[in-house]
C-alpha cells in the first residue's frame, strides 16, 4: 500500500437527483432493467431513476434504518436489508418477501451494505447500532442454506466489493479507518488472507461504500472526507474527487456503458453553519470518472 497524493484532473462532477435524502446510500445499476436504485436509510424511502433522468422515490414498509439494496433476478427486484433481515422488494407490486435474518436474536445491530460476488454469493455486513463495539460481522449467504458467518470483530461494515476476477473481496472497516482485502474462491464461500489495503488519516473522514471498475481499481467513499478516492490495485493512491457535501456514502458505476460514477450523500446530523457550506447533502451525484464499471450480478432465487 502507498499513500502518493494523485495528480490527475479532476473529472466533472454534477447533481443527477437532489432527493434531500437524510442518509443516501447503496446506489445500484439494475443489470437487467437498466435503471439507477438507491436507499434513503433514514427516510426508509427508495428512489429509482431511469435512463432520461426521471426520478421516482417510495416508502419501503420495514422499519428503519433500511441497509442496503443488491440486484435481484428480474427487473424491477431487489434485494434489500432492513433492520429485521434480508428481503425480496418487487418493485412492480410493492411487495415484500423475506430471504433470510443471520443477526436474528441479537438487539442493538443493524444490516449495512450487501453484494454479489462473481459467484452469486449473496455478502451482508453488519454493524453496532450504536457505533461503540466490534459485535458487527461479514456474513455470506446462498440462497437455499444457512447464512455463514465469515468474519467478525467490526464496530461498523462497509462495501463490501470485488475484483474483476472476483478472488479479493474489499471491505471498508469504516471505524477503524482502514480497507481490508481477502482472498476469496468459488468452491465455498470462505475468506483467506485477510490484510489492510488501504487507511485513512483522521482529516480524510472514514471509508464508507465502495466499488471496483473494471481495470480493478476502488473507489471508496469518505464519510466526513468531502470525497471519493480511488485506489489501484496495488493500494496506490490514483485519483481523488472532491464533492461539495461532506458525508459521501457510497457509490456505483451504472448509466450508458457504465462511465457515470454515481455518489450517494447524507445529510444526517448536520445543521447550522456547516448545512450552510454544503447544502447539497443528501444529494445523488454523477461523476464522469474516466473508468468504466462491471455490471453487478443478481442474487439469483428460485
Amino acid at each position: 500500500m502507498t499513500t502518493r497524493e494523485p495528480s490527475s484532473p479532476r473529472p466533472a462532477v454534477r447533481v443527477a437527483a437532489q432527493t434531500g435524502d437524510v442518509l443516501g446510500e447503496s446506489p445500484l445499476w439494475h443489470p437487467v432493467d437498466g435503471c439507477l436504485y438507491w436507499l434513503d436509510l433514514a427516510g426508509a424511502r427508495l428512489h429509482r431513476m431511469d435512463m432520461a433522468g426521471r426520478v421516482d422515490t417510495r416508502r419501503v414498509d420495514r422499519p428503519p434504518p433500511l441497509g442496503a439494496i443488491v440486484a435481484g433476478p428480474a427487473a424491477g427486484r431487489l434485494v434489500l436489508s432492513a433492520s429485521d433481515g434480508v428481503w425480496l422488494y418487487d418493485w412492480a407490486r410493492e411487495a415484500l418477501t423475506p430471504l433470510c435474518h443471520p443477526e436474528a436474536g441479537r438487539s442493538g445491530i443493524g444490516y449495512n451494505d450487501a453484494k454479489v460476488d462473481r459467484w452469486g454469493r449473496l455478502w451482508i455486513g453488519t454493524s453496532d447500532l450504536a457505533e461503540r463495539d466490534p459485535r458487527g460481522a461479514l456474513w455470506c449467504w446462498v440462497p437455499g442454506s444457512e447464512p455463514v458467518l465469515a468474519d467478525t470483530g467490526f464496530t461498523v461494515v462497509n462495501g463490501p466489493a470485488f475484483s474483476p476476477d472476483g478472488r479479493t473481496l474489499y471491505l471498508s472497516d469504516s471505524l477503524a479507518r482502514r480497507v481490508l482485502a481477502y482472498d476469496l474462491g468459488p468452491e465455498r464461500g470462505e475468506l483467506h488472507n485477510r490484510r489492510v489495503f488501504a487507511e485513512m488519516e483522521a482529516d480524510e473522514g472514514y471509508p464508507d461504500g465502495l466499488t471496483v471498475d473494471a481495470e480493478g481499481g476502488v473507489w471508496v467513499a469518505h464519510w466526513d472526507g468531502w470525497r471519493v478516492t480511488r485506489f489501484a490495485p496495488d493500494g496506490e493512491r490514483t485519483l481523488i474527487v472532491p464533492l461539495p457535501a461532506p458525508r459521501i456514502t457510497s457509490v456505483a458505476f451504472g448509466g450508458e456503458d457504465l462511465a457515470t460514477l454515481f455518489v450517494t450523500s447524507a445529510r444526517l446530523e448536520l445543521a447550522g453553519p456547516m448545512l450552510e457550506a454544503a447544502p447539497l447533502s443528501g444529494a445523488l451525484f454523477a461523476v464522469s470518472a474516466g473508468f468504466t464499471g462491471l455490471p453487478e450480478t443478481p442474487l439469483a432465487l428460485s
